[in-house]
């Protein structure tokens, strides 16, 4: 527990927002954002050669600053996180996640943050998603287990948390090692149950963020690897539950099939 919050103040956050090449897409995603004094985003342009994230990042987004990290080459998803909360205040409380295209309701930061104040032994705490095409258009709501016993359960055959609706606690983060990059395409599944071996874990019920999903995205063109990756977690963590075995044979299953059958 952070000396802030254990004096009964709030937490503050520090943001995270991955971008390549989605030119104003930005400031879309950043004007639903909404923090407070104190608080801090992190945008981590990952190697844009046509649309650099400096012609699109503004000073300040809603009131609070805006620090560019910029990496000369694309070097992954887990590169880009492990710069962006590298950057972070040590003292901040709070990461947050949030990836460009996305929107959060403007709620999203203080429901969570309110969450992480009241359970000092929550360690990572989500939320149900809504998917939408690039138009804005929803297609559909993900949700997610919402209590640390059936997250627990959940995690066990695949990640029970959407990465761009998360915040965690930044001690535990850097507790558990951070990201790692032994597990390229399912890095956060990786440390998310990483903060479970620190806290417990929570879902909100209610959705709080928008994702935008299109298709050649990284999960469509990296699928195989995504999933070839979920199974070496899952062998990595191996307590022999039932749902473990499941797990496995899912990710077997699914190098099998299309993303598109699967989504459906």
């Amino acid at each position: 527990m952070t000396a802030a919050t254990r004096e009964g103040q709030s937490g503050r956050i520090c943001l995270v927002v991955a971008y390549h090449d989605e030119g104003e897409a930005l400031s879309r995603t950043l004007a639903t954002v909404r923090l407070r004094a104190g608080d801090s985003i992190i945008v981590v342009d990952a190697g844009s050669q046509r649309l650099p994230a400096r012609g699109f990042c503004p000073e300040q987004g809603d009131g609070v600053p805006v620090t560019l990290v910029g990496l000369s080459v694309s070097e992954g998803v887990a590169a880009a996180a492990i710069a962006g909360v590298s950057a972070a205040d040590p003292h901040t409380e709070y990461i947050a996640r949030l990836d460009c295209r996305d929107r959060s309701t403007l709620d999203r930061f203080d429901r969570q943050r309110a969450y992480l104040d009241r359970h000092a032994t929550c360690s990572i705490v989500g939320s149900a998603v809504i998917f939408c095409d690039p138009t804005g258009a929803e297609l559909y709501r993900h949700s997610h287990p919402e209590s640390d016993r059936a997250i627990r359960s959940a995690m066990r055959v695949n990640c029970a948390f959407t990465q761009p609706a998360v915040m965690f606690r930044h001690d535990a983060y850097v507790s558990v090692g951070g990201y790692s990059e032994k597990y390229p395409w399912a890095e956060d599944y990786a440390l998310f149950r990483s903060l479970l071996t620190v806290g417990e874990g929570h879902n909100l019920a209610d959705p709080l963020v928008y994702c935008s999903t299109m298709d050649g995205g990284i999960s469509q063109r990296h699928r195989r690897r995504q999933l070839m990756t979920r199974m070496k977690i899952i062998v990595h963590n191996w307590d022999w539950h039932p749902l473990s075995f499941w797990g496995l044979a899912r990710a077997t299953g699914q190098l099998a099939t299309s993303r598109n059958f699967t989504s459906r």
